[in-house]
């Protein structure tokens, strides 16, 4: 599979995310950690690292569509990306950013440490 939980402590959850997102990857993983973690922090931080990004299949796309609204639970998210992640995924998560009123950072994936250290850093 490939998405993995990285992290997951209080509010804060950490997802590393490799190559083509199917529906399998939100049902069996994505989603119950940020549903478990919603349900127990109202607001909740993220940190997406993407490593060889191909995309979605057609059910990983219906998903994170369908699920667009648990990103209003998303306080602060850090995406982590290699040279794969292009520049319309950086526009679309701007526009979700934008939607949701999230702050939302880019990292390069020489800066990983520095990615955590700002999701965790107190407001």
């Amino acid at each position: 599979m490939p998405v993995e939980v990285t992290k997951q402590e209080g509010n804060i959850i950490g997802f590393l995310l490799r190559g083509r997102l199917t529906e399998a990857d939100y049902t069996e993983v994505l989603l119950p950690a940020l549903d478990a973690a919603i349900e127990r922090h109202e607001e909740i931080r993220l940190l997406l690292q993407v490593e060889q990004f191909e995309g979605w299949t057609a059910g990983g796309a219906w998903e994170d569509l369908k699920n667009f609204p648990k990103m209003r639970n998303f306080e602060r998210m850090a995406v982590v990306s290699d040279e794969s992640w292009d520049t319309a995924m950086t526009w679309m998560m701007k526009a979700f950013a934008g939607i949701t009123d999230m702050d939302l950072k880019f990292f390069r994936e020489e800066r990983l440490s520095e990615a955590w250290d700002w999701v965790q850093k107190p407001d």
